[in-house]
């Protein structure tokens, strides 16, 4: 099989020839070393949106400040700003920034802001989706995206990581204003699921869990959603993959039972996460599809180790079950990379193929 046989085999609940590999395009370093690695049987996955947004109703005015942009934006309601750091990481255009200021500052911030949310519009462009599987071939697969988390992408309102503290407190001081901003994150995704579900691509994601709130929140603000609608996804045919990147992922795996999503991706399993294939399998059953990030501290321990860490993991589910490798979360994404460390990235990888060529093969039943 080619990888884009073997990788819609898993999606399509049928056997593949072998266990399929296929991290992130971006992670993969370009050149040579993707070329060989795919010509053993790697593929990419690439994340593109057919859906895309737009706020008429504001304006806004950016500039950089040497290697921080900043933005306002100007509503009928009042003004708000954010800023950002770019060129912090290897892939270093400006679509990859870094948070440092959110655009709740005060109280005051929360009308314009859920303006912006409700003034935006979307648009839905399928050529998107063809244009990339046309330039992949049988090289990788596309995946294009549903929902995101409202209570998940409420952080970002507060500036991401660098803004957790105040998004937590503001839970606390201003539970009101913050489950108004919520309800409006919530109106927005619904608005972009409605077009979302008329994507052509087969993988559409959901996410994202990541540890950084409780079940408490999930059963609140994500479950109603996903229950919602991921069936009406499946019934157009579409497989739903949660991004569930949660190195705490024990504490959700009744939810995650409960959501029903076909593919459980970004999986982390021991030593940096808390939960194991195993584990997970017995949670969520054969049928559903397990997408390991592959946790890539491992590959520290040198290219035998990582490769028996590989064995283990491929020999911890039975043959035929839903499994995928991948990095996810790793890779040359957010990573300085030095020739050393390029080194290692590069026999961890090569390790995993060779571990899948002699472990991950699926005798296939008559």
């Amino acid at each position: 099989m080619d990888f884009f046989t073997r990788i819609n085999a898993v999606l399509d609940g049928e056997q593949p020839d072998q266990v399929p590999f296929a991290p992130y395009d971006e992670l993969v370093p370009r050149g040579r070393f993707s070329r060989l690695m795919r010509n053993r049987g790697m593929g990419l996955l690439v994340r593109r949106d057919t859906v895309t947004e737009d706020t008429p109703n504001v304006r806004t005015e950016t500039w950089t400040e040497g290697d921080t942009i900043v933005t306002i934006y100007h509503t009928p309601v009042g003004d708000v700003s954010t800023r950002s750091h770019k060129h912090i990481r290897r892939i270093s255009d400006d679509s990859i920034l870094l948070d440092i200021e959110g655009m709740i500052k005060s109280v005051e911030d929360y009308d314009p802001t859920i303006f912006i949310i409700d003034d935006t519009e979307f648009s839905f462009d399928p050529q998107i989706y063809f244009d990339m599987a046309a330039d992949l071939g049988t090289d990788g697969l596309v995946r294009d995206a549903g929902m995101y988390s409202p209570y998940g992408l409420s952080r970002y309102i507060f500036g991401g990581s660098s803004g957790l503290n105040k998004w937590s407190y503001e839970q606390v001081d201003h539970p009101d204003h913050f489950e108004r901003l919520v309800e409006a994150l919530s109106r927005k995704e619904e608005r972009r699921l409605r077009l979302a579900i008329e994507s052509p691509a087969k993988l559409i994601s959901f996410g994202d869990l990541d540890g950084t709130w409780g079940p408490k929140n999930v059963l609140k603000h994500d479950l109603p959603l996903y229950k919602k609608w991921v069936p009406r996804f499946q019934a157009a045919g579409k497989k739903c993959c949660l991004h569930a990147h949660a190195l705490n992922l024990h504490l959700f795996k009744d939810l995650i039972a409960e959501a029903g999503f076909d593919v459980i991706e970004a999986f982390t399993p021991p030593p940096i996460g808390s939960l194991s294939v195993k584990e997970a399998r017995a949670a969520w059953g054969e049928k559903t599809i397990i997408w390991v990030n592959f946790p890539e501290t491992i590959f520290l321990q040198g290219k035998r180790a990582t490769k028996q860490y590989t064995k283990e993991l491929l020999l911890s589910d039975p043959p035929g079950n839903a499994l995928i490798l991948g990095f996810t979360e790793m890779g040359t994404w957010g990573s300085i990379l030095t020739e050393e460390t390029e080194v290692v990235f590069k026999e961890g990888t090569t390790a995993i193929i060779e571990a899948i060529e002699e472990y991950g093969n699926i005798p296939i039943m008559p």
